[in-house]
C-alpha cells in the first residue's frame, strides 16, 4: 500500500509539468521561439523494500500448577515456610518461560489433595488438573492405584537418583513402577542423655550393663507390634515372609528378642508396667525429656523439634549393628500426562532438591531428608550428622500394613506375655510363630 501511494503521487508531479510547460509556451510572444523544455523523463518506480524478516515468537509463558499440603504452605510466617517461598520465587525469576502457581489444600479427607485429585481427573479439565503434587505417602499410594499419578520411570534425573537413601527404593513403587519422590521421612532412633554414658550404647550388652533406665513403647499400636520390637527382630536376624512372599514369624530370633527384654526386666533396666503403658514413642520422649529415663527408642522428628534435650544414637541390637524401619511422610507425585509439562516439571523438581535448597529446607521442617546431599547440607554437629546419615543408609522401608496386621498381634501377644512374666521368651515366641503359620 505504501508502495502504490508512492506511485500515485510520481505520476500526478509528472502532469503538473506538463501542463506549466504548454502554459508558458502559449503566453510567449509570436515570432519568439521559445525552447521546448523536453518532457521529464519519469523516475523509475523503486522495487519494493525488501520485507524486514519478523523475529520468531519469544516462548509463551507456561505456568506450573503445584499443589501442597497445608503443613507445607509456602504462604506461612515460620521459617520453612518463608525458606521455601523464596526458592520457588527464585526459581520464578530464574526461568523466563516457567512459573509455578501453588495452591494449598488440605492433607486429607473431603476437599482434601485426594479429593480433589479424584474430582480434578474425572473433569478432565486440563484447567483444574494440577502438574505436580506434594502429598502424604499413603495417600500417594491409593492415587498411584487408581491411575490418577504418572509413573516416574525415565523422568528422573540420574543425579537424583543416585543421591536417593537406598530405603527410598521401595516406598515410592507400585507394582514395579516408580510413582512417587520422597521428600521426607520418619525413622525411630534412640535418644539419650550423653552425660549418662562413657559412651554411646550400641550392644544389648551395653544397655544391660548399664544402670541407666531405657524407654520403648512396648504398649504396641492398632496394626500389632511396636517398631522397636520389630526392629530388634529384624536385627537378630529374622524375617516377616518366606521366600514366597507369605507372612511368618521365626522362632530362634524372637526367642533372642524377648530373652533380652525380660533380662533388662530382671536388672531393672526397663519398667514392664511403664512400658506397657506406652502406646507411642512421644510417652518414652517425655519420660526422657523429664529424666525419668537415660534413654528411650523415639522418632527422629521428635527428637530434631526440640534440639538440646538429647543426642541421637543407634538403637541397640544384638551385635550393634544399626538397624531401623523409616517410612515416607510427604511425597512428590506427577500428575500431568503431557511430555513437555513433564519435562518442565522435572526442572521444578531439580530445583527444589538441590542440596544448597533442599536440605535447609527440610532442616528448617524438622524433618529427615531423603537425599545424601540433602542431609550434608545440614548444619549440624558432624557426630550428630554421622548418626543419622548411619541410620538413614541403613534403615528399611516399614512393612507393608497387611503384613503388620498379620505378624503384629502374635508379636504383641508374645511381647506383653514375658513382660507381664505369663511365659518365658522360647514359649512365647513359638506360640507367635504358630499364630503367624497358615493352617494346614
Amino acid at each position: 500500500m505504501r508502495n502504490a501511494r508512492r506511485r500515485k503521487g510520481g505520476l500526478v508531479t509528472g502532469g503538473a509539468v506538463i501542463m506549466l510547460t504548454l502554459l508558458l509556451t502559449a503566453c510567449a510572444p509570436v515570432g519568439t521561439v521559445t525552447p521546448t523544455s523536453p518532457l521529464p523523463t519519469p523516475s523509475p518506480t523503486p522495487p519494493p523494500p525488501t520485507p524486514t524478516p519478523t523475529a520468531a515468537p519469544g516462548p509463551l509463558m507456561v505456568t506450573l500448577t503445584l499443589w501442597m499440603p497445608e503443613e507445607l504452605s509456602p504462604y506461612g510466617e515460620d521459617p520453612a515456610s518463608v525458606l521455601l517461598g523464596q526458592q520457588v520465587d527464585d526459581f520464578n525469576q530464574a526461568h523466563t518461560d516457567l512459573q509455578v502457581a501453588i495452591i494449598v489444600k488440605k492433607a486429607h479427607g473431603r476437599g482434601g489433595l485426594l479429593d480433589f485429585l479424584r474430582t480434578a481427573s474425572a473433569a478432565a479439565v486440563s484447567q483444574v488438573i494440577p502438574d505436580l503434587v506434594v502429598m502424604d505417602a499413603d495417600d500417594a499410594q491409593v492415587a498411584a492405584q487408581e491411575g490418577l499419578v504418572q509413573p516416574l520411570d525415565g523422568l528422573l534425573s540420574d543425579q537424583l537418583i543416585i543421591d536417593l537413601f537406598p530405603f527410598t527404593s521401595a516406598l515410592g513403587q507400585v507394582d514395579g513402577q516408580i510413582m512417587d519422590v520422597p521428600l521426607t521421612a520418619e525413622l525411630d532412633c534412640l535418644a539419650y542423655h550423653p552425660t549418662l554414658f562413657a559412651r554411646p550404647p550400641l550392644s544389648w550388652t551395653d544397655v544391660l550393663s548399664s544402670p541407666t533406665p531405657l524407654a520403648f513403647a512396648a504398649g504396641g499400636r492398632e496394626d500389632g507390634v511396636n517398631d522397636g520390637t520389630l526392629v530388634q527382630y529384624l536385627a537378630a536376624g529374622g524375617h516377616l515372609t518366606d521366600g514366597e512372599g507369605n507372612p511368618r514369624l521365626e522362632a530362634e530370633p524372637l526367642t533372642a528378642v524377648l530373652d533380652f527384654y525380660a533380662r533388662a526386666s530382671e536388672v531393672g533396666v526397663i519398667s514392664p508396667t511403664i512400658l506397657l503403658s506406652l502406646d507411642n514413642a512421644d510417652g518414652c520422649w517425655e519420660l526422657l525429656r523429664d529424666w525419668q529415663v537415660g534413654m528411650a527408642v523415639v522418632g527422629c522428628r521428635r527428637l530434631l523439634s526440640e534440639p538440646g534435650v538429647a543426642t541421637p544414637g543407634i538403637i541397640p541390637t544384638q551385635d550393634g549393628r544399626a538397624v531401623t524401619l523409616a517410612q515416607a511422610q510427604w511425597v512428590l507425585v506427577l500428575v500431568t500426562a503431557d511430555p513437555q509439562r513433564q519435562a518442565q516439571a522435572m526442572r521444578l523438581m531439580d530445583w527444589l532438591m538441590s542440596a544448597e535448597r533442599y536440605g535447609p529446607w527440610t532442616q528448617s521442617l524438622g524433618n529427615l531428608p531423603t537425599t545424601r546431599s540433602g542431609m550434608a547440607a545440614w548444619t549440624i554437629p558432624e557426630e550428630e550428622r554421622a548418626v543419622l546419615e548411619t541410620l538413614l543408609e541403613g534403615a528399611q522401608p516399614s512393612p507393608p500394613v497387611v503384613l503388620r496386621e498379620t505378624v503384629g498381634p502374635p508379636m504383641q501377644a508374645a511381647l506383653e506375655a514375658v513382660l507381664r512374666g505369663h511365659r518365658n521368651p522360647a514359649a512365647a515366641a513359638t506360640d507367635a510363630v504358630h499364630a503367624v503359620e497358615p493352617p494346614p
